[in-house]
This record gives structure tokens, C-alpha cells and sequence, in this order.
């Protein structure tokens, strides 16, 4: 199935709607599509299967321990709400549902329902049982009926989205006492901590720019340590995002966005008239926005940051970068991109709730066996049972 979609001729109709629908260009949905669809290759799901759960096996039989037998069994009908995010979480939700063998309800999102479509159509034509333990459906997110009939009837329940989505589904998964697996909201950031080389700073560029920042593990802030050179950092940041658009450029079909992001850029420049620490380094157009200012975003500016807007901060210790964290992101963290070798550092942030920690260029890399969220998907849908013997 995923060789089908990774053949250009087959996904080349899928990806000209889906970059339409999601307001990007069709060289992003081509290289987010495909880098998904390699992940999930039968190779490396054996590799996930593995890394996860310690055995390929474990799934299909009981396998020998030295107090007699484990197994893992699945949790059984698995609701998937999707609200909103990226649009490849759904081939990545129903692999892990199916994976781990369960009954799947897929919900989607009014933003993108047509994906999981045509991703259901393909799985049939490779095995018309998948339609046994897979539906996809949509009902009006305001249907609180529909949502409390559906959990109060579910096993498990795994949530892609944001903060009100994910409490509603939170409350009504603690009311019918039903496992609740969650995946958002979530803040991502990179730390440059000595002297980048321009592959790091091509990295920050590519982790900015995949998904138009509406991914989880997509970075809103660098923390900048103040002994780098700044000058010179901003110059080749501004060079690589040039770079990057010439070869996975924008998508323009909503022109809301743009305006949206103008309207971001101006309303920072007024805000910040009289700061000689603010710089605002911009395409002519919306196409990528470098805001760097010593004064560390709040709640508001953070959520400016979709479509290739990100902010970069100084930091002259540290501490600085532990205490923002905790007292602006804390419960939010997720991913950091990192540029050092502080293993010191790296525990304190892991501490404060970053669940991986990569290079940067690599964020939206989850090599099998790397956490998402802080859990493994596998292990959280299903469950273990030991069977004790002499």
C-alpha cells in the first residue's frame, strides 16, 4: 500500500487536492506524503513493532518469559479524533490501530476529510478485510450526542488537536472510564547553543518550513545563545529560507493566511517602534518572517507562529531558556531541535516535559522507537498479559 502511494503517477492526482485543501504547495504534500509513506513501510513498521513492544511476535502469540508468558492483546474499538493538525497523522493514527490489532472509528476533520478517504480506498484495494476493523466517518464537531454515544462505546480513544478539543475529549473519556491517548497541543522550539554550521542553520529552515508550522513537532522559537554570532546567523537563516522555498515553496490557494501574516508583522513592528533589540526579517511577500527580539514571546505572539513565522531569542545563560519553559510552555513542550553537546542541558529540558530531542533538520524525523508525545503508540494501544507458570 505504501509503495502505491509512493508512485508519483498514482498520489500525483491525491496530491494536487490535498495541497489545495491544505492551503500548500504540492512540493510540501509531495515530501510530507512520501516521507510518511516510507516510514510505514512494511520494513520499518517491523522495526516500530519491535523497538515498542520488544518483540515482532508478541502481537500474534505468547512468547517465553522466565516466569512463563506474555502476550499483548488489543484494547478493542479504537476512536480516532482527529480535529484540525497535519494532515498525515491519519495514515500514522490508522497504522497504529491496525498495527496493534484493533477496531478502528476514524473521525476527520472538516479542514481535511479527503485524505483519509482515498487512504481507506487504498488499503482496500489491498485487502478488502481491513474493512472489518477500519470506518472513517465525519459528523459535526458540535454533535456533543454523537461524541458522548461513540466514547461511552469505545475502548480507547486517541485525540489529534487542539486545547478545546482535547479537553472536551479528555472529560468525556474520564466520564465512561475509557483509556485516553493524547496527541496535542503541543510547542516545539530549537536551542542553537555554540556556533551553528550552515547545515544546522539549513536544518532550522527545513524544520520551520514542513507542514506550514501546524504540526506539533514544528519549531516556533530558537533560543539563540548570546556568544553566537548574530549577525551572521540571521544572514544565512535568511539565505537557507530562500533556499528552502525555491524547492518546497508556499501554497497560496488561501489568501487569508497571507493577509493574517502581514497583519502579524505590523502589528509587532508597531509594538516594537522604540526597541533597538528588534529586528523583523521578512520575505517581500508572506513567505517566510524572522522576528528577532530579546524580549521572549508571549502566549499571543507564539500563536503567530504558522507559515514560516518564527521568532529568535538570545539567551546568556541557561537558566533563562529552563524558566521560560516552565513558565510559559510547560504542559505544551514536545520537540527540541538542539545545536550543542550539553547533556546537563538536555536533562534539565527532558525534565521540564520535552519528550525528543533532535538535530536540527531533523524534528520531523521520528525514527522508530522515539517517543511521541513522551509514549509509544503501540504499548498505549494495547495491553499486556502475563501468564505465570513453574
Amino acid at each position: 500500500m505504501c509503495k502505491k502511494w509512493l508512485d508519483r503517477n498514482y498520489s500525483k492526482k491525491h496530491v494536487e487536492h490535498i495541497a489545495k485543501i491544505t492551503n500548500q504547495s504540492e512540493e510540501m504534500v509531495l515530501f510530507e506524503l512520501e516521507n510518511a509513506m516510507l516510514g510505514l513501510l512494511k520494513e520499518n513498521t517491523k522495526k516500530l513493532i519491535e523497538e515498542e513492544l520488544k518483540s515482532e511476535d508478541i502481537l500474534d502469540t505468547w512468547v517465553p518469559t522466565y516466569y512463563g508468558f506474555v502476550h499483548r492483546q488489543p484494547r478493542g474499538l479504537v476512536f480516532h479524533n482527529v480535529s484540525g493538525n497535519a494532515f498525515i497523522v491519519i495514515p500514522v493514527s490508522i497504522a497504529m490501530g491496525l498495527i496493534s490489532k484493533n477496531v478502528n472509528l476514524v473521525k476527520v476533520s472538516k479542514d481535511e476529510p479527503y485524505f483519509a478517504c482515498v487512504f481507506y480506498k487504498s488499503l482496500m484495494e489491498i485487502d478488502e478485510s481491513i474493512k472489518d476493523r477500519l470506518s472513517i466517518v465525519y459528523f459535526d464537531s458540535s454533535s456533543s450526542e454523537i461524541y458522548d454515544y461513540i466514547v461511552s462505546n469505545s475502548d480507547c480513544v486517541v485525540h489529534w488537536g487542539g486545547k478545546t478539543s482535547r479537553d472536551y475529549m479528555a472529560s468525556l473519556c474520564a466520564k465512561h472510564s475509557v483509556h485516553f491517548i493524547e496527541h496535542g497541543p503541543k510547542v516545539s522550539f530549537e536551542v542553537i547553543d555554540k556556533e551553528p554550521s550552515i547545515d544546522d542553520i539549513k536544518g532550522i529552515a527545513l524544520d520551520m518550513s514542513l507542514w506550514e508550522q501546524k504540526a506539533c513537532l514544528s519549531p516556533r522559537i530558537v533560543f539563540l545563545n548570546s556568544e553566537v554570532n548574530k549577525e551572521k546567523f540571521l544572514y544565512f537563516f535568511r539565505n537557507c529560507l530562500e533556499e528552502i522555498i525555491q524547492v518546497l515553496p508556499k501554497g497560496y490557494y488561501d489568501y487569508f493566511s497571507s493577509i493574517k501574516t502581514l497583519q502579524d508583522r505590523q502589528h509587532l513592528f508597531l509594538n516594537n517602534i522604540d526597541n533597538p533589540d528588534f529586528k523583523l526579517i521578512c520575505s517581500k511577500n508572506s513567505d517566510f518572517t524572522i522576528v528577532y527580539s530579546n524580549s521572549l514571546p508571549k502566549e499571543r505572539e507564539i500563536d503567530m507562529c504558522l507559515g514560516r513565522f518564527i521568532y529568535v531569542c538570545p539567551y546568556y545563560n541557561k537558566k533563562e531558556v529552563i524558566d521560560y519553559i516552565n513558565n510559559n510552555l510547560k504542559g505544551y513542550l514536545q520537540t527540541m531541535g538542539y545545536c550543542g553537546d550539553d547533556f546537563e542541558f538536555i536533562e534539565q529540558v527532558t525534565l521540564c516535559g520535552v519528550s525528543i530531542v533532535t538535530r536540527p533538520g531533523e524534528m520531523s524525523l521520528h525514527k522508530n522507537g522515539t517517543s511521541h508525545d513522551g509514549i509509544y503508540n503501540l504499548n498505549e494501544l494495547t495491553y499486556v498479559v502475563s501468564y505465570q507458570r513453574d
